[in-house]
């Protein structure tokens, strides 16, 4: 009989593997942050169909871990998400960066901001074989815009950066969706448009539209800032250990879609009903970030003081509605390397 005997090497490795993969569960097991709630809580989440955002489909997914059950409610603008947030009606949302200052300037306090999205999303386009390649181009040129969205701040605070008067552009006011700015640059009503994907991706991908040279997502006042996670104050007051968990699974969820885009892409082509192409182009050039610019958000407050947005300067008490608790918790970052000075 021949004894065969394992190599005293190869068993140590083995030993020392599955030691350690113990000691990740383990440590998976007791780590507070991930910890499952000893009670179930319902949480419903605004939710709008944008590129950026899609990854937050699998928030109820991921948030089901901690025994959290989320509901999504449906809004097709930011400005309707806030206001439900700001009521209580929903309890968690991402919206523009400049919502929460909307809501302040109005007397609500209840939205507080608690991580950022990224950069990217919004867009410039212009028709196929034309271009903008300098901000001077504008002088003669109709731009369409919606005001108060975050496209037109990124857009406004670029012109006066870039030594233009906005006052002085000849500026066609576009109302309603961003498809009614493909209309118009297709009927060459506009030269023009500072909107937002899907609708840039829409106008390449059908081969009539062209990004142009200039990018208003690289202005110093507001920066490429797409959106911002917030939760209701009142919510957050009472369920901090929840709140905790969903930031947690949030920075999970970004960290899925980054790796991989391809089903980044899917998911929103999914929800919005668009061809994959489209999907693929309109998250091509965003950056998902959950840093979060308090700086830069200061500036756009200030920014829309200034230009008659809201009736008065917010910028100084803006801080107050912003935490980052649960985010620097949740990263183990800093505040400061989390966005508290840029």
């Amino acid at each position: 009989m021949i004894l065969h005997v394992r190599p005293p090497v190869r068993c140590t490795s083995i030993l020392l593997f599955l030691l350690a993969a113990a000691a990740s569960v383990a440590l998976a097991q007791t780590d507070p942050l991930r910890a499952r709630l000893p009670a179930a809580v319902t949480v419903k989440q605004g939710m709008l169909n944008v590129p950026a955002l899609s990854p937050l489909w699998l928030l109820p997914e991921y948030a089901a871990k901690y025994n959290i059950q989320i509901e999504i409610v449906m809004f097709q603008r930011f400005a309707d998400a806030r206001t439900a947030l700001a009521s209580g009606d929903i309890q968690l949302t991402a919206f523009g960066p400049q919502d929460i200052s909307l809501a302040l300037g109005q007397g609500a306090r209840s939205l507080v901001g608690i991580a950022g999205v990224g950069s990217g999303n919004d867009c410039l386009i212009v028709r196929k074989g034309e271009d903008m390649k300098d901000w001077k181009a504008l002088a003669d040129k109709r731009i369409g815009v919606g005001a108060g969205s975050i496209s037109w701040l990124k857009f406004a605070a670029s012109v006066q950066e870039n030594g233009l008067e906005y006052g002085k552009l000849k500026i066609v006011n576009i109302v309603g969706g961003g498809g009614n700015y493909l209309k118009a640059l297709q009927g060459k009503e506009i030269d023009m448009a500072a909107v937002w994907h899907p609708f840039c991706a829409q106008a390449i991908v059908d081969g009539y539209g062209a990004y142009p040279t200039i990018d208003h997502n690289r202005s110093k006042t507001v920066g490429g800032l797409i959106s911002v996670l917030a939760v209701n104050r009142g919510f957050m007051e009472k369920n901090r250990d929840a709140v905790q968990r969903l930031v947690v699974a949030y920075v999970d969820v970004l960290e899925t879609a980054r790796k991989d885009p391809k089903r980044w892409a899917g998911i929103y082509a999914e929800k919005a009903g668009l061809p994959e192409a489209v999907a693929a182009e309109s998250i091509r050039t965003t950056q998902l970030d959950a840093t979060l610019p308090l700086e830069s958000i200061k500036r756009i407050s200030k920014f829309l003081s200034d230009n008659g947005v809201i009736t008065r300067d917010v910028s100084g008490e803006v801080a107050q509605s912003y935490t980052y608790d649960f985010l620097s918790k949740a990263t183990g970052k800093t505040p400061a390397q989390l966005g508290l000075n840029q």
